[in-house]
């Protein structure tokens, strides 16, 4: 094969951009073909199905379904996908997370970008168990959160005279690049080897009858006992609580559930997670829970004379290490995009949350929660309950991501807020919301039309 057959095409979606990882490759040997395209990954899957090796350099993050589209042409090649997303902090951060999870080596700027192309092109298998014993002792301490030291199908790492890093296996010594650079590519092509998403049935004997029966109907929110009873063949696990529509009735049902206990607006309308003063944790006696009820529905009222109220939800305590909001939508190749954060003000406000892909094994799901800032609160503990966290938040995970791809037709999102992690590992699901989209509307206006056309 020629050296022009074996140089890899970089699809930029800005011409200054390519400049700049054509200059960062060419530094460390590395060539490329750079080009502009006003769909960059379109062109790259295009470039892919050729057989040609491909890179992507963006300034800017593509939406979640044009990320799934990569990573499944690039698996369908037998080949592994490399992108550099350079645009916003946020935005970048979540989409190499995502990308990750999808199975493609991602990193943040131009220079790693070209350590890793360095590296995949030296065909390094597995740098990240490199030896790093002929490396001096502050590139070490650069590589000791990527690098295990170990020799074994890793190759080795050494200094280059004029600083840069090399990776060898064998006589032969490839220049890699700087070390900060090559230690984030090793990250990436780390994050990148483990098991992908891929679309599978993950419960069987659901009764998707009794779904349809409550998601049936126009677009539209369902208030949190609508959305817990479609998600509830799904075994979302839910606190002991009952909806209420009288003061009388609410003081009945929180003395059997056991004081004290929770009272929360029920309506599709107004959002507990938006409006947090429609709910008050704590009450411990009857007449407080009437006069919590009334209160409610009044202030409710008088916020939004037009919402739909249904009363209110009686929720038995249950003390909760962390709290998290879930987001989930379906996207192509019968996979669940998921948002996993804290719903906390301090997390909200730090923006603490991530992206991932469901279905995923628990190894994976662990590494996306390691992710967050605060991850500590829910991994933290002696292994049995770390292991008794991850289970119980990657089963609650993978039943909700089944539910919004068994009915993706029908459901736009889902939306989960909080969900308490238990102080004894379980987890519950305190506040859903389902998005009921337009399926049933199309279908309704697919018959009519097919009945005007018979007649």
């Amino acid at each position: 094969m020629t050296a022009a057959a074996r140089r890899t095409l970089l699809v930029c979606d800005g011409a200054e951009l390519a400049v700049e990882v054509a200059g960062a490759t060419g530094a460390i040997g590395v060539e490329v073909e750079p080009r502009v395209s006003a769909d960059p990954v379109s062109e790259a899957i295009e470039a892919m199905r050729t057989g040609q090796p491909v890179a992507l350099a963006l300034s800017s993050a593509p939406p979640a379904e044009a990320l799934v589209r990569l990573a499944t042409a690039a698996r369908a090649q037998g080949i592994r996908a490399l992108a550099a997303v350079v645009g916003p902090a946020d935005d970048a951060s979540s989409t190499l997370a995502l990308l990750g999870d999808l199975g493609v080596v991602a990193v943040d700027e131009a220079r790693p970008l070209a350590s890793a192309l360095a590296l995949m092109e030296a065909d390094a298998k597995r740098p990240w168990a490199a030896s790093t014993r002929h490396l001096p002792e502050v590139d070490r301490v650069r590589l000791a959160s990527v690098v295990g030291g170990s020799e074994r199908g890793g190759g080795r790492l050494v200094r280059e005279d004029d600083g840069q890093l090399g990776w060898g296996q064998g006589d032969t010594v490839v220049r890699v690049g700087e070390p900060r650079d090559v230690a984030l590519a090793i990250g990436a092509l780390h994050a990148a080897s483990g098991p992908v998403a891929k679309s599978s049935r993950i419960l069987q004997g659901v009764e998707r009858e009794a779904v349809s029966e409550v998601l049936f109907g126009p677009p539209r929110p369902l208030s949190d006992p609508a959305s817990k009873a479609a998600l509830a063949p799904y075994g979302i696990p839910v606190p002991v609580e009952e909806l209420c529509t009288s003061p009388s009735r609410a003081a009945a049902e929180a003395g059997r559930i056991g004081f004290p206990v929770r009272i929360a607006l029920a309506s599709p309308d107004l959002r507990v997670w938006d409006h947090p003063d429609l709910a008050v944790d704590g009450v411990d006696n009857a007449a407080r829970v009437r006069d919590v009820f009334r209160q409610m529905m009044t202030l409710a009222g008088s916020r939004a004379p037009s919402a739909r109220l249904l009363g209110v939800t009686v929720t038995a305590t249950s003390a909760a290490r962390a709290l998290l909001r879930l987001s989930l939508r379906p996207l192509p190749e019968g996979l669940v995009l998921a948002s996993v954060g804290f719903a906390d003000p301090h997390g909200i406000a730090a923006g603490d949350h991530t992206h991932t892909v469901l279905p995923a094994p628990l190894g994976r799901i662990e590494r996306v929660l390691e992710r967050l800032a605060a991850g500590e609160l829910l991994l933290s503990g002696p292994a049995p309950l770390r292991r008794q966290s991850v289970q119980a938040l990657g089963d609650v995970l993978l039943r909700l991501a089944a539910f919004v791809d068994d009915h993706r037709g029908e459901v736009d999102a889902v939306e989960v807020d909080p969900m308490a992690v238990l102080v004894g590992g379980g987890v519950e699901v305190r506040e859903a919301c389902v998005h009921v989209g337009d399926a049933f509307v199309r279908s309704l206006e697919a018959t009519a039309a097919g009945g005007s056309a018979g007649g």
